[in-house]
């Protein structure tokens, strides 16, 4: 699944919501309409005629399990498909399972003659009634891992027997199409286009071998940096300095993580250009080495930075400035697009 968290636009007729799934579904008529503007989880859809539109999977839930006469069917689809992206992680692998039934529900319902019903109800959403936001718009903790420093003088990192780690503030995360916004004292930007792995289940002393077992799904990142802060945390944890998206696929669709490309281009120039099997230690290395420092939760994000990202731009001395496009596309996991702008003042 290609799952998002997103909000409807605010041509979205709510009122019709709830008039439309109690004709669809008996003993629905008192659904709760879904106002314009809240953030709501989703699947986007592939294939087939509605390929680009996003199902919103707790609302296909309920009326499933109002057609399977399933008492009190919202609140049932409330618990086992929250609408939250955080709190469904949570819930860990049976979740995933139920809300892979309730796609495979909206998409065979698609196909038969209510399908009208549905996308005035709300369960599917065309894309431009639709704003995709961070597909986890405030993980746990967010912690980085990169196989190059940002400082030009740093000669130990070829010798590191573990990868080096970092904390950077879940506050930072923006979504797709969010602006990365740059303070007046920020002169020196840099960034790397990197893959996220989100944690699936609580963990701790996780085994190398046994580590992807604890990914719920992975997606592309962009991990910004301020060489203009001494801290290399605080000059990662600025706001908006951690764009994710555009979606979240889930681990059974991403059989090789290792060996994935990803490739970063700033206003039309290829900045990078690399594979995650270059990296020095792997991800299942990288997340068995977070586990024995803290206890992973899922929710939580792993920012793997792939080679010649950041290290680039010190040398070069190409940071990002007011005007450029940032993009970061990972193979089989989309493409993010950030404009840069500069912090306006009030």
């Amino acid at each position: 699944m290609h799952l998002v968290t997103f909000e409807r636009s605010s041509d979205h007729n709510a009122q019709d919501d709830a008039g439309t799934l109690g004709q669809a579904a008996m003993g629905f008529e008192s659904l709760e309409p879904v106002r314009p503007g809240s953030r709501r989880l989703g699947a986007v859809l592939s294939v087939g005629s509605y390929a680009g539109w996003v199902v919103d999977l707790n609302r296909a839930l309920a009326i499933k399990l109002a057609y399977d006469d399933v008492g009190a069917p919202e609140v049932e689809a409330n618990s086992a498909v929250p609408s939250d992206m955080l709190s469904f992680l949570r819930l860990g692998p049976t979740a995933l399972k139920t809300a892979k039934m309730a796609l495979d529900f909206a998409i065979d319902t698609l196909d038969c003659y209510n399908a009208p019903d549905f996308l005035r109800a709300g369960v599917v959403e065309p894309a431009s009634r639709v704003r995709l936001c961070a597909p986890l718009p405030r993980p746990g903790k967010i912690i980085g891992a990169s196989d190059e420093d940002l400082t030009p003088d740093s000669s130990d990192s070829e010798n590191r027997a573990a990868p080096g780690l970092f904390l950077k503030a879940s506050s930072a995360v923006i979504g797709p199409d969010d602006e990365i916004v740059l303070s007046a004292n920020a002169h020196r930007v840099c960034f790397q286009g990197a893959l996220a792995a989100v944690i699936g289940v609580r963990t701790r002393n996780v085994a190398v071998a046994e580590a992807l077992g604890c990914v719920a799904g992975y997606c592309a990142a962009n991990d910004v940096s301020s060489l203009d802060l001494e801290d290399e945390s605080v000059g990662r944890s600025c706001d908006t300095f951690a764009p994710l998206g555009p979606w979240l696929v889930t681990a059974d669709e991403v059989p090789d993580p290792g060996d994935l490309g990803v490739r970063a281009v700033v206003s039309g120039d290829v900045v990078q250009l690399s594979r995650t099997k270059e990296m020095r230690f792997s991800i299942a290395q990288i997340i068995a080495h977070a586990s024995t420092i803290m206890a992973l939760e899922a929710g939580d994000v792993i920012l793997v930075g792939a080679p010649s990202g950041a290290e680039v731009a010190v040398k070069q001395k190409r940071w990002i400035r007011d005007g450029d496009l940032v993009e970061v596309e990972v193979e089989s996991l989309g493409k993010l697009r950030n404009y840069v702008t500069s912090a306006r003042s009030d």
